[in-house]
This record gives structure tokens, sequence and C-alpha cells, in this order.
């Protein structure tokens, strides 16, 4: 319990001395945190071959590259009148050398994103199942044509969640973005591009939800220093979870998960809302 006050000092201290730090505002309602928790289990679960999903959502199909060992697929819930595109995060060798390809590379999939550049390996990583995703989700979008997408993934699956969702956005105006220890995604360009997209000015009415966890490391990369650009509304959120424990943070170019100064890969970023990646067990 002290370190947890610490750490709530740390932050709030901050926005009061540290020039360019978020703004962040504690508690938020039941009904988008239970939403967060649901989200954060599919994108756990996507390293596990979907355990645990809810009882309500069924696959459609599964996406694969084997070049890229990029892992993601399309499901259905019908309850909630939804199509939900979901990637796993690093699994392989090949998805650690997509993570260290910081080389910015041109969004060139999507021209309407004026100058903008996103994370080289995860374009790569994108390019490759671009078609499979598209055509999936197209194929289910026009048999239902009331439901709305959503697209969500952790770690790598979130960054190639963020990347998909700017390019569906495009094509269908009822997109939703959830992401968990999302890494930078892209130059100041694109972020600008993808928080007008979603709607990201105000936790109000964003549609990009940006979930970080008390000092995971991976949001924090890659750096600034080589023109990456944090997006969306951080959704940051510390133990013991609840609503009341979650921070929406806003503005700044500091955000309050990188303020705890995390370094990669920690015991932070591969548990979300008490659930580690690929356990079943929750």
């Amino acid at each position: 319990m002290k370190l947890l006050a610490a750490t709530r000092a740390l932050i709030f201290a901050g926005v009061a001395a540290r020039q360019g730090l978020a703004a962040a505002t504690q508690g938020l309602s039941e009904d988008v945190y239970s939403r967060l928790v649901e989200m954060a289990t599919i994108s756990q679960a996507a390293y596990a071959d979907l355990c645990n999903i809810p009882t309500t959502i069924n696959t459609v199909g599964k996406i694969y590259n084997a070049d890229t060992d990029i892992n993601g697929w399309v499901l259905r819930d019908d309850s909630r009148q939804e199509i939900v595109t979901l990637f796993r995060g690093t699994g392989s060798d090949k998805n650690m050398q997509l993570d260290t390809n910081y080389t910015q590379a041109p969004f060139d999939s999507l021209p309407q994103c004026s100058s903008c550049a996103v994370h080289g390996g995860y374009y790569l990583g994108w390019i490759s199942i671009k078609d499979q995703v598209e055509s999936l989700v197209q194929q289910q979008a026009s048999q239902y044509p009331q439901y709305g997408l959503t697209v969500t993934g952790h770690s790598l699956g979130a960054s190639m969640a963020a990347i998909t969702a700017a390019q569906l956005s495009a094509a269908y105006d009822n997109v939703s973005l959830y992401t968990f220890g999302e890494p930078r995604t892209g130059n100041q360009a694109y972020a600008l591009y993808v928080n007008e997209a979603f709607k990201a000015q105000s936790p109000d009415t964003t549609t990009y939800y940006r979930v970080t966890h008390a000092d995971d490391g991976i949001p924090n990369l890659p750096p600034t220093s080589q023109g990456y650009v944090s997006s969306g509304i951080e959704y940051w959120t510390v133990e013991p979870h609840s609503a009341q424990n979650t921070y929406v943070c806003t503005g700044g170019e500091v955000q309050c998960c990188e303020v705890q100064g995390g370094q990669g890969v920690n015991d932070a970023h591969v548990n979300y809302f008490g659930m580690a990646s690929g356990a079943c067990s929750w």
C-alpha cells in the first residue's frame, strides 16, 4: 500500500512540477472499466489459443503469416453486435525481429494518412496479413452491417491492432481500438491522424483506449528521440485493480506510465488486470 501511495504521489507531484507531463484524472465508470477488463482478457488469451474468452464470442477465421509469425483472429460477438479483430503479442524470434526494427516506414497502405510513418517491423507484419484481415472483416461487415468493429491486442499485438484499426477507419466509420502495453507505433503525423480518426481529443468521445499498467516498460519504446510519439488516450491502471485505481491521462508529451521509469518487458508488462499473458487460470 505504501508503494501504491508513493506511485500516486509521484504522478500528481509530477503533474504540478514537470512541464509536458500528462494530466491524470483518477477513476472511471464501472462500465468503461468492465469493458477494458473484457478486452484485456481477450488480448491475453491470444497467447494461448483464445482460452477463457467469453462464451458469446465465435471464431470467424484465423490470421497468420509464416514469414512474420503474425497471429490473429477475427471473432464475432452477436450479443454485443460486434466484429473483433485480435492480434497475439510477441511469441517467437521472428516476432522479436519485428519488435526491434525501429526504422520508421511510410504508412503507404493508408495514403489518407499524410506524412505518416509507423514502426518498421510492425508495418512489415501488417503488410504480411493485410489482405487476410481486410477480406475477413469485409466478409463479416457485409453480412452484419449493423455490427461495430473492434480491434485489440497486447504488446506487439497492440501495435498491430493500432495499425489495423487506422487502416479500417478509412473504410468503416464504426471502429473502436483497445490496446494493452502498446509500444509507440508511429510518428507525430500518425498520432494526429489516429487521434482524429478515433475522436481521442476527450475521454467523453474517444473510441481509442490505450491501456498501460504500473511501470510497464514497453510503452516507453521505441524512444521519442527516434521520432516516435504516443497516441490515443492513456488509461493507466495500478494495483489493486479497480475502476477507482485507473487513471485517465490526457495531454502532455510524457505519459503516466512513462514517468514510472519501467524498462522493457517486466512484470507490469506481462500482467494486465491480474491476468498473465497466456495463463488460463484467471
